[in-house]
């Protein structure tokens, strides 16, 4: 029996396929209100749009919000050094060679953002030249609905847990983040409120982002855990990583960690010293790629793992989803992805399952994200 050519097989060949393109737009998205950060207020927020595009037409899509107060970089910085530094290494190279291309990209220093957008685009791109969904490509059964979070920004008590409220009646969210700044017990009986006005079931953590003291997260913030708060996300601006670890252990919940651990080998330090009790993945700092290290790491390490929100529309959603739905040992936890719903619009195309709190990832090939042109343009700038 003759054996099947080349054409028959052409998930088995070696790619002949190049990388023909790589295109970054800038947007602005408008929020359904003001939002209040801890660092800034916005009522609309600054994105970049990355598109990978193969010779043969397929592109890879990813985006990344920029906000200077939080990440060091706007949108068109973050084009400037991706057109600039890292387009002239893509370009040519085997779309489906994608460690290959990460070590060339790695050649540059530092540009965490902008290798992240990279990494997470090449995983659209490779999912559609295969003709598959992500998910399917790391192995995973038909996913499940994934339980997204709702983040209750800063603003008075009152609002807040009317706001949570809301969400959980009109949108299904189960599951809320809320934000603790106010360093005092107006913090604990927002958890108090929102636990009596959700009931048990509810899923309630807290992230005081670095406003507190450790006495004062010691003595306050620590007993949101009479509420059954599953975290405490960075109570407080630690001066080292053994500090703590000194710290960690005095509270009564897991301290979850997100601003810490800004790479794998943050991660794996953290972990060694015992300093988190919980690991919250932003695909903004370390892509796909390496949170799929930092998601083994937390499981040899028993460590609960949560898929932090960058303030992602629907086009960056999907890709966490992906990755969320794949990894059983995430399933207990929510998802942060939820910010789709802050804002008005966006220029995602495709089918978004979103569904009474939950989003589930499709069978369309990569992450399921395309790009409406009538949409891209209104919101480029």
């Amino acid at each position: 029996m003759a054996s099947p050519s080349r054409q028959e097989l052409p998930d088995s060949r070696p790619s002949d396929l190049r990388i023909k393109d790589v295109i970054i737009h800038k947007l602005r998205l408008p929020y359904t209100s003001v939002v209040n950060f801890r660092s800034v207020t916005q009522d609309r927020g600054e994105y970049a749009l990355l598109r990978i595009i193969a010779d043969n037409g397929q592109e890879g899509i990813a985006e990344s919000v920029c906000r200077p107060e939080q990440h060091g970089e706007d949108a068109a910085a973050l084009a400037t050094t991706i057109e600039t530094l890292f387009k002239p290494r893509l370009v040519g190279l085997d779309p489906l060679a994608h460690l290959s291309a990460l070590d060339a990209i790695g050649r540059v220093k530092f540009c965490r953002s902008a290798k992240a957008l990279i990494d997470v685009a090449l995983w659209d791109l490779k999912g559609k030249i295969l003709n598959q969904p992500v998910w399917r490509l790391l192995g995973a059964a038909k996913p499940k609905p994934v339980p997204l979070t709702w983040l209750v920004h800063g603003n008075t008590r009152e609002a807040m847990v009317a706001e949570a409220l809301r969400k959980h009646e009109e949108r299904g969210y189960n599951s809320m983040k809320l934000k603790t700044w106010k360093r005092s017990m107006e913090d604990v009986r927002l958890v108090e409120d929102v636990r009596k006005a959700l009931g048990d079931d509810a899923f309630l953590y807290v992230d005081g982002n670095g406003s507190y003291t450790e006495g004062e997260a010691r003595t306050i913030l620590a007993r949101v855990a009479d509420y059954n708060a599953m975290f405490i996300e960075e109570p407080c601006k630690f001066s080292d990583p053994l500090r703590q670890a000194a710290f960690a252990p005095h509270l009564p919940v897991p301290l979850l960690g997100d601003q810490c651990l800004q790479s794998l080998e943050e991660v794996q330090l953290h972990i060694r010293l015992g300093s988190v009790g919980a690991v919250s993945i932003k695909f903004r700092r370390t892509g796909f790629t390496q949170s799929l290290k930092i998601a083994a790491l937390a499981e040899a390490a028993g460590l609960p793992v949560v898929i932090g929100t960058d303030s992602e529309s629907r086009i960056g959603s999907l890709a966490r989803m992906h990755f969320r739905a794949a990894l059983p040992w995430l399933a207990p936890y929510p998802a942060e992805t939820h910010f789709f719903d802050k804002l008005i619009n966006d220029a995602f195309a495709g089918e978004f399952p979103f569904s009474d709190g939950t989003l589930t990832p499709t069978d369309a090939p990569g992450f399921g994200a395309g790009i409406d042109p009538a949409k891209l343009e209104t919101f480029a700038f």
